[in-house]
């Protein structure tokens, strides 16, 4: 009999789910789509259906192989920056909703509240609490209230109280900023023996991402790669530079630029594969001119890593060695570690990934 964390990452058009080890042991995984095309603005009404449904494939998948685990903590992350309205009106992260620059300096959620104010004016204003992404699959399943911040240095990509009183928007609409690796409630639903469990999260899914491929060090690369794709770079201290973005590590002290390509997915795959050598480019010369190390291999994760076939041509393509995770969607290791670390397994979040996180197929450059 083994412990194990439930992780629940929640992307745009399903939810995955596994059980995950203390040792990084993916047990069982699985997927479960929903429809966004019918009703997308209330998208997160899904959510809690997708859980239940996802829960039931894994306890089938674990019985039919004779496993026996025990369910330590519940781990949730998810696209962002979403926002959920109590009632589930959803404004997803890539809803394109002009709102000036201006009314939200360097805040990566404000302008998704404020077209969700704009859009539904009526849901907004009837909903005591407005979460943001996970928080609301959180809420259902606890009825805590919280934020995930990532970290103290991440407040000015959310929100802060003179923004809000700018936008006409009381401060107690958003539930107050909870860390990575704090509790965030107990399993209040009865859900396949989950009554009772702590509930942990690592909040938006590409901080889950960096955690669930150790991109947690000066040095370390990672490329998340779905409907859109991002280089991220770890680095030691800030650097700012035209095409990347710049925030800092779920890790104090460190930052994380990155190389962000939209719409990747829908790319003729000569275009997204020399949109991504310019980026891996620009970041080489960024690491360069700050002395920092720049590695020879790039760890991959998401959706496009299940064509082996591509992965070699991209290898080719970029010049560097491609390592993928030991579970494709890094988002769920990232959940794991957050959760073992909030159990007291590991001292700190980076001690988990150290173990958790682990090298599985390589692609090298022939």
């Amino acid at each position: 009999m083994s412990d194990a964390i439930l992780c629940v990452d929640i992307g745009t058009t399903s939810l995955k789910a596994g059980f995950v080890t203390a040792l990084g042991e993916v047990v069982s995984i699985c997927s479960v789509r929903f429809n966004s095309a019918t009703d997308k603005y209330h998208i997160a009404r899904k959510w809690l259906p997708a859980f239940k449904s996802a829960v039931k494939k894994l306890g089938e998948d674990c019985r039919e192989r004779g496993l026996s685990l025990v369910i330590k903590a519940v781990s949730i992350s998810g696209n962002g920056p979403t926002v959920v309205t109590e009632d589930g009106t959803t404004l997803l992260w890539n809803d394109p909703y002009p709102v000036s620059p201006e009314r939200t300096g360097p805040s990566l959620f404000l302008s998704k509240i404020i077209a969700l104010k704009e859009l539904f004016p009526q849901e907004f204003a009837s909903s005591a609490q407005i979460f943001s992404g996970p928080e609301y699959l959180i809420w259902q399943l606890t009825g805590s209230k919280v934020t995930i911040l990532p970290e103290d240095r991440f407040e000015p990509a959310y929100w802060n109280k003179k923004q809000l009183e700018d936008e006409g928007i009381a401060c107690e609409k958003l539930p107050e900023f909870y860390r990575v690796g704090q509790q965030y409630g107990i399993i209040n639903v009865d859900e396949a023996e989950l009554k009772g469990l702590p509930v942990f999260g690592a909040g938006p899914d590409f901080v889950a991402a960096l955690i669930g491929t150790n991109t947690l060090q000066p040095g370390r690369l990672c490329d998340r790669s779905g409907s859109s794709e991002g280089i991220n770079f770890c680095v030691p201290e800030a650097i700012r530079a035209q095409g990347v973005r710049t925030l800092p590590s779920v890790i104090s002290g460190l930052w994380n630029i990155s190389c962000l390509i939209p719409r990747s997915g829908r790319m003729p795959e000569n275009q997204r594969l020399s949109a991504l050598n310019d980026a891996l480019n620009l970041l080489r010369k960024l690491a360069e001119e700050n002395k920092v190390p720049f590695p020879g291999q790039l760890f991959v994760t998401g959706g496009q890593t299940k064509n082996a076939a591509y992965m070699a041509r991209k290898a080719r393509a970029l010049g560097i060695t491609l390592v993928e995770a030991n579970c494709d969607d890094a988002e769920l290791l990232g959940d794991a570690c957050v959760a073992w670390f909030g159990l007291g397994k590991y001292e700190s979040i980076q001690d988990a990934a150290s173990v958790i996180v682990s090298e599985g197929n390589h692609y090298e450059v022939l």
